[in-house]
Order: C-alpha cells, then structure tokens, then sequence
C-alpha cells in the first residue's frame, strides 16, 4: 500500500526508531538512572510527551516502587507546588525541545536549582542546553503529529524505569537485560506486522471516517495508548475523540454510545477479562466496536497485537491506533500531513 504521505512514513520508521534509540542511548540511561536513583522524580510536559510521562510514572511505580508525580507544564508554570524538597528532581521531555510551556518551566527550576533532566529528539535544543543531564530519542527528523518520537521517548522510559529498579534492589542486572531484550524483540514484531495492520486498519477505517465520534478504552499502560490515539484523530482525522480508562467508561460515557459512535477498546494484562466483556457490551448496545488484544476474539471486530507482555502491548496499540487515524483521515479526503490551526512546534501560550 503506497503513499506519499510523510506521516505514513514516519509510523512505518517507528520500529527502527526504537531501535535506534535503545542501542545509542543505554549506557546513558543506566547512568542516567544511577545519578537520579534516590530522587523524588516530578515529570513535566505537553501534549504526547506528557502522555509519555506517564507511562513513566506507570513503570516507575510498578517496576522500581517509585513516587513519582506528573505535571503539564501549562499548569505548572502558573500554579506550581509552594516548595520542593532537597530530594525532587524534575524529568522535562519535549520532543522538539523547544515547547513553549515547557522551556518556561524548565527555566523556572533552573533558578531553583532543582537537577534536571531532559528528554527530547534534538541534542541542540534549548531544553538540552538547560538540562543538567539529557536522553535522546534517535527518531531523525518529525514533520508530522508525533508518532516515532513518541514511541521512541517510551522506549526510554521502559530502559530507565528497569535501571532505576535495579538501583532500587527490585530486579537484578540480568532481569533488566532481559527486559531490553524483550524490548528489542517488540520493536521487531512491529516490524514484521506493519503490512498486515496497514491492510486491516484500512479496512476498518470505514467506521471511523464515518463516526460522528470515537472513544478509546484502555488500562494499565494501554490507557496512555487510548489518550495518545486519540489526541491522533483529532489532530489528524479531524475527529471528536475521547480516550479513557475502561472502568471509566463503564461510569457515564457508555450511555452515549449509539451506531454513530465508533469504539476502540484496548486489551490485554491482567484486566483482559475486563476490557473484552466491555467490547461485547458496547457491542451489544449497537457501537461500531474495535478490539486490539493480543490474539483475536471472535464475538467482535478483533486485530490482535502480537504482544503478551502487559507494559508492551502499549506499542503495538499505539501503531494500530496510528494507521487508523492516518486511514480515516485519507477516508475523508483530509491531508493528514498538514495542520490547520496549531503548528508542529507550538511557540506561544
């Protein structure tokens, strides 16, 4: 299936950023996680690399017992906590390095002295130049809405976040070696899919492109998926979309499904049981339903993930939910390549 789009391009060059990430920047990260092992970690973003933060925060808690605290720099700047303590430090990522909100409140810890450090994809940027200590993502040039970064910043976390439990006494070094390889192997069972998922979503892209909204459901690290696929189709389908957790749903949101509404549900782990049983009822009550799991399910519209690893299955639902939205945004006839009110890089509050 050929295209001239950019951003078909750049989900399809997602596995080998991963890769490249990964193979250039371990040894840093270890390091990286040694420096910051015994600090109280606050992250700090905009938009996906906020979302990113929190898949951080996720297996940080999970794998490392570690407190960590998100915050969106547009918030923080103007409403940031009253006082940190000798312990904090701050983890900013902007894939640009150059957000806005997120420079200002990288600058406002600067003059704290608060240890910083910086996640971004260019090493000349002005958050690595404020940053005490920098990981780069190795994603090459983003010209589109954020796919390869992203995962690529992911692929980062999952490294730190097993380094950092190994510094914390919750896994040895060889368990976090098989943690990077399993990493590694995700990255190229990506690769291996993509054909096939690009057929499938394709096929499926139909009810999206003609859903008057979308709701995506996810838990555990599939909840990061479910909010950054669809900040995806609204910046590029151009479609009202909402991404939640999957007790969530189950409190409100169900009522306004309908055969208009299209719903992507997201499952695996140990709450599977759960997200197939919610995919069967939206089913039931007429909403055009989707499940990205592991291995198909034959009671409803399946594609299943190739992945049974609860903290990756997050990286094969964010490439499906990448081609669905490059697909129904092709559907109708949108340009998924270009934006119409926001930039690439957003410059101003």
């Amino acid at each position: 299936m050929k295209s001239e789009h950019l951003l078909l391009h750049e989900i399809r060059e997602q596995p080998a950023a991963i890769r490249d990430t990964l193979t250039v920047e371990r040894p840093h990260i270890l390091k990286t996680a040694n420096v910051l092992c015994r600090k109280h970690l606050h992250f700090i973003g905009m938009g996906s690399s906020y979302l990113a933060s929190l898949y951080a925060k996720y297996l940080l808690e999970e794998m490392a017992q570690r407190r960590v605290e998100n915050h969106l720099a547009s918030e923080f700047i103007h409403y940031p906590p009253s006082s940190f303590e000798r312990g904090d430090a701050f983890v900013a990522t902007s894939q640009s390095g150059e957000s806005v909100e997120t420079v200002k409140a990288v600058e406002l810890m600067r003059k704290r002295n608060v240890p910083l450090l910086g996640i971004t994809n260019d090493s000349t940027s002005k958050l690595a130049r404020l940053s005490d200590h920098v990981l780069l993502t190795h994603a090459g040039i983003e010209r589109c809405s954020s796919t390869k970064t992203f995962t690529s910043t992911l692929a980062l976390f999952h490294e730190f976040a097993a380094a950092s439990a190994v510094h914390a006494g919750k896994i040895n070094e060889r368990k976090c070696n098989l943690l990077s390889n399993h990493l590694m192997r995700t990255a190229a069972r990506l690769e291996d899919n993509l054909d096939a998922w690009e057929r499938e979503a394709h096929r499926w892209a139909n009810k999206l492109a003609s859903s008057r909204s979308v709701m995506v459901v996810g838990r555990g690290s599939n909840l990061i998926a479910a909010l950054q696929g669809t900040l995806l189709l609204k910046e590029i389908a151009k479609i009202p979309a909402e991404g939640m957790s999957g007790g969530e749903f189950s409190h409100g949101p169900i009522e306004s499904l309908s055969r208009h509404i299209a719903v992507v549900v997201l499952g695996g782990g140990r709450t599977a049981n759960l997200q197939i049983n919610l995919a069967k009822r939206a089913r039931a009550i007429g909403a055009r339903v989707l499940l990205l799991a592991p291995s198909k399910f034959p009671e409803v519209d399946s594609i299943s993930l190739g992945e049974t690893d609860e903290a990756l299955t997050v990286f094969p639902c964010i490439v499906l939910l990448n081609l669905l939205a490059y697909f129904a945004a092709t559907k109708n006839g949108i340009d998924p390549d270009k934006f119409n009110i926001i930039s690439k890089i957003t410059r101003r509050e």
